[in-house]
């Protein structure tokens, strides 16, 4: 499938952010057509950590620390590039270049100019995603030009609990919790932090998106003999 009629010539030279592949001779297409049918596409880094449980596969668990923070922001497809972004579109090419696409909303990728970036002011992104982006000079999900980080929605996902704020009521058994991306997971396990993105679109390139993010326990576990020792 091609998208090249679809986007200018300036844009498409320089990014495959929003292109497909393009041959330069009818034999090299027909080469590309024999390895697109025989190589999977990558998986987009939000397919990967999307969650991967549902509230049914939640019964043997409990519930802990669960927090929403609810974001507004602004939604473009990349056919919306020139000329809503038109000042912001070089940078864009260039930190985008060759990067794979993180996907979409659920870490869908719908390719060519139907992929999707997302507009927010940086004041906007919580403290710990900002810290992230200092810490974190190499990444290629989040372009920053001066006031304004833009990121695909798959982008999230990956970094899911720095999104959102511990519950001030949550005590210690909270405190931080959401912090270490080493006990984040996108499937259910004791002690793991957890989390989901929903979304709704309101006006011309408005949305708004909800992140939640929990910490869940398995049920009846056994006390560990730390726990043992404490009690006797």
């Amino acid at each position: 499938m091609r998208f090249l009629s679809l986007l200018p010539a300036a844009l498409l030279a320089t990014t495959s952010y929003a292109s497909e592949d393009s041959s330069s001779s009818s034999s090299s297409s027909s080469a590309a057509a024999s390895n697109s049918a025989t190589t999977e596409d990558p998986t987009p880094a939000g397919a990967l950590w999307t969650a991967k449980w549902d509230t049914v596969a939640l019964q043997p668990y409990t519930q802990h620390c669960l927090s929403r923070n609810t974001y507004n922001a602004q939604i473009y497809k990349l056919s919306e590039l020139y000329p809503d972004l038109k000042d912001f579109a070089p940078q864009l090419k260039i930190f985008y270049n060759k990067q794979l696409y993180a996907g979409s909303w659920s870490g869908i990728d719908a390719h060519g100019t139907k992929r999707e970036l997302i507009r927010m002011d940086l004041a906007s992104v919580p403290y710990k995603v900002r810290e992230w982006l200092k810490r974190e000079t190499k990444q290629k999900h989040y372009s920053v030009q001066d006031d304004s980080v833009f990121f695909a929605p798959g982008a999230i996902y990956p970094i899911l609990p720095l999104w959102v704020d511990e519950p001030e009521d949550g005590g210690l058994e909270c405190e931080d919790a959401f912090e270490d991306l080493e006990r984040y997971s996108n499937e259910l396990e004791d002690g793991k932090v957890v989390g989901k993105v929903t979304h709704s679109e309101g006006g011309k390139n408005e949305v708004e998106f909800t992140i939640e993010a929990l910490v869940v326990k398995r049920k009846g576990k056994a006390p560990t003999r730390g726990k043992e020792r404490e009690e006797l």
